[in-house]
């Protein structure tokens, strides 16, 4: 455990620098470029994209769990083969992600009156990109090399304020995307580098015959629990389309500082993942190691939530493209608060699906069904909850109600089983 906590240290200073960086992009050099009316659109077509990805990720994560749990063994060989077989499959889930384009950023585009152009092909390749990206820093992640992926971090996200630098000004949103995709392309060209090196002379080994069953058992619970988050997540900023538009430009402005407060928990639960995955193969508990991140990372982030809520109200009303958000920044404790709970939840989930683990699903998905519904409801006029206008904190309520239920499931479901553990 004592590792855990030295990598996550390493990559914690390593993603807090790209962080830096990323803070400038986001709260200066986009709403620089992006008109005010456009800015609240950003996170939805974010999640949109995220939603795009759909077939990538779960194409994907199966490939990241058992890379994981070979990796702890020392099998090296099936590491390698995995790798080469799951670029191979991304290609052809890329065709589905292509396929699904119009279904999915259509209505976003309509709803927030933006021309499409060349956006959507931008946010394809920005996905595209990413993921690709992922499965090599996943690789590295599962070999132990912590150098390596704070590398990949520390130089992706200087490349992407530089590539939106240039693209912002031209291109507006399709520029934003277009940068989002520099940053993984950089750190996928360091993983391949690092990767090809750590493999050389290393033979493939067959690995489907014995991980076909495992792979998709991990592979359909795991699709369901994806499609019902990235389809909530969708439908949680769709209503954004609905309120001002300068409270909707506030939102991404004061969001973009609150996101801070799931530093901690982001970083854990990128390291939690293979962590969980290998002690699941070993026949390890890890049950210790979840509730501490779980702990660490909520607190962390209520703690740095309560002092953004202390001098965010003057900073925004000192500096002069943060003036026009001023009267919005009480929203930032309850935010702050929001992001804090969503990463500690996170952090359970990654644990769960680290160890193949997805009891919890009964109940997750439900949440989430449940929430699209009357967002859902929500984004067909105010009117049906009688509300005589949208507004973001209603936004934020529905978010927060959300995060509360699954917060209070997840330590329902430790509890459960550390009561389970003590009766035995």
């Amino acid at each position: 455990m004592a590792n855990f906590w030295k990598s996550a240290a390493l990559l914690f200073v390593a993603l807090r620098f790209g962080d830096l960086v990323n803070a400038v992009s986001g709260i200066w050099l986009v709403p620089k470029h992006v008109p005010a009316e456009q800015l609240g659109s950003v996170l939805p077509l974010v999640q949109a994209a995220n939603l795009v990805a759909t077939p990538l990720a779960i194409a994907l994560a199966p490939y990241s769990r058992l890379l994981a749990v070979h990796a702890a063994l020392g099998e090296r060989g099936k590491v390698k083969a995995m790798v080469q077989d799951a670029s191979l499959l991304s290609g052809a889930a890329l065709l589905l992600v292509l396929a699904s384009v119009p279904m999915v950023l259509r209505p976003v585009f309509s709803r927030f009156g933006i021309e499409n152009g060349n956006l959507a092909t931008a946010i394809v390749v920005s996905v595209a990109v990413g993921h690709l990206s992922g499965v090599f820093t996943e690789t590295m992640r599962a070999l132990g090399r912590a150098g390596v992926v704070s590398l990949c971090n520390a130089v992706s996200a200087p490349v992407r304020f530089a590539v939106l630098a240039v693209a912002l000004p031209i291109r507006g949103l399709s520029g934003y995307f277009v940068g989002g995709a520099a940053g993984p392309a950089a750190a996928s060209a360091i993983s391949i580098g690092a990767f090809a090196r750590e493999m050389r002379g290393v033979a493939r080994e067959p690995y489907w015959r014995l991980d076909r069953r495992p792979f998709f058992a991990f592979a359909l619970p795991f699709a369901a629990l994806t499609v019902a988050e990235s389809v909530r997540g969708m439908a949680e900023l769709l209503p954004m389309a609905v309120v001002p538009s300068a409270e909707s430009a506030a939102w991404y402005q004061i969001t973009r500082f609150t996101e801070i407060a799931s530093y901690m928990g982001m970083t854990l639960s990128f390291l939690l993942f293979p962590e969980a995955a290998a002690k699941g193969a070993r026949g390890e508990d890890s049950r210790r190691l979840l509730v501490q991140t779980m702990a660490y990372s909520l607190l962390a982030g209520l703690a740095f939530s309560a002092v953004l809520a202390l001098v965010g109200p003057t900073l925004f009303s000192k500096v002069p493209f943060l003036r026009p958000h001023a009267a919005h920044t009480w929203l930032m404790l309850p935010a702050g608060a929001l992001a804090s709970v969503r990463v500690a939840y996170t952090c359970f989930v990654v644990h769960e699906t680290g160890r193949g683990q997805f009891g919890f699903l009964r109940w997750a998905i439900a949440i989430d069904a449940l929430a699209t519904a009357v967002l859902a409801l929500v984004c067909r006029g105010p009117q049906v909850l009688h509300l005589p206008e949208w507004h973001v904190w209603h936004v934020l309520a529905a978010m927060s109600a959300t995060a509360a239920a699954q917060f209070a499931f997840a330590v329902g479901s430790i509890l459960r089983r550390q009561s389970g553990k003590t009766k035995q």
